[in-house]
């Protein structure tokens, strides 16, 4: 049985500014939050860091919610260097019986994280709902892709957990990230809901010399009004998309 979802992005932050909002419907709550470990930047002399990224989803009424079909996690005045390190994509993890991120070449991890679910049934009394932890992992997917690897164990979970999804990597204006549409098998399996109701994740900071220069594989680029803001929008199956936006502090 494979499930999972989440995204995830992050870094090991040195000195990092962390900020949260929250974005409501008439019965959904998603809360936001994260860091950046550096300061600066230009497209011509980017610096190298590393992000830091989590979430809550929750009904306030007590009320497991329905599963997020699509995440979108974007970052202003940044970019990441999907090139610069060997990938590990989705398929090769998921390709074994029991998918295992033991194929993926070295030097392809770029971050680790966690999260919580609830399996049960949407619209029901999130206490009714079985508890599921799951670690995360992150990997380079090659050019314009991450991989995000879900595992749980029965210790932590109703069920063993083991499936990667390929995350896509995305630009729109001022803002670079990363986006993945959880299938259907992953949302929903023996009559259940999967709900995501927590995740964080780490990208850590990795720099290569790439042509007789320091390359990050996340980096800096810097923000027109000093300021790094952060967009993540999370839709919904019936489409409906909801965004919740806020500012991570200096850029």
């Amino acid at each position: 049985m494979r499930i999972t979802r989440v995204l995830v992005t992050s870094a090991t932050a040195v000195v990092a500014l962390a900020s949260v909002a929250v974005a409501q419907t008439s019965t959904t709550q998603y809360k936001v939050g994260g860091t950046v470990s550096v300061h600066g930047g230009s497209k011509a002399k980017p610096k190298p860091g590393g992000l830091t990224f989590s979430f809550d989803v929750s009904d306030p009424s007590g009320i497991q919610t329905p599963p997020v079909k699509t995440y979108a996690i974007m970052y202003e005045g940044g970019r990441l260097n999907t090139t610069l390190i060997p990938g590990c994509t989705a398929a090769q993890i998921n390709a074994p019986a029991t998918p295992t991120a033991d194929v993926c070449p070295a030097g392809s991890k770029i971050g680790t994280g966690k999260l919580s679910a609830l399996i049960g049934s949407a619209g029901q009394p999130a206490s009714d709902a079985s508890p599921c932890k799951a670690t995360l992992e992150l990997y380079n997917g090659g050019k314009g892709h991450a991989t995000l690897f879900v595992g749980s164990e029965l210790a932590t979970c109703p069920v063993a957990l083991h499936e990667a999804i390929d995350m896509q990597y995305v630009t729109k204006g001022v803002y670079a990230g990363l986006q993945f549409t959880v299938p259907e098998e992953l949302r929903h399996q023996v009559q259940l809901d999967i709900t995501v109701t927590h995740a964080e994740a780490k990208l850590s900071t990795i720099v290569k010399r790439k042509n007789g220069k320091k390359v990050g594989y996340i980096e800096s680029t810097g923000c027109k009004d000093a300021n790094r803001d952060m967009i993540v929008t999370f839709t919904d199956e019936t489409g409906a998309a909801f965004p919740a936006q806020t500012t991570l502090g200096k850029c």
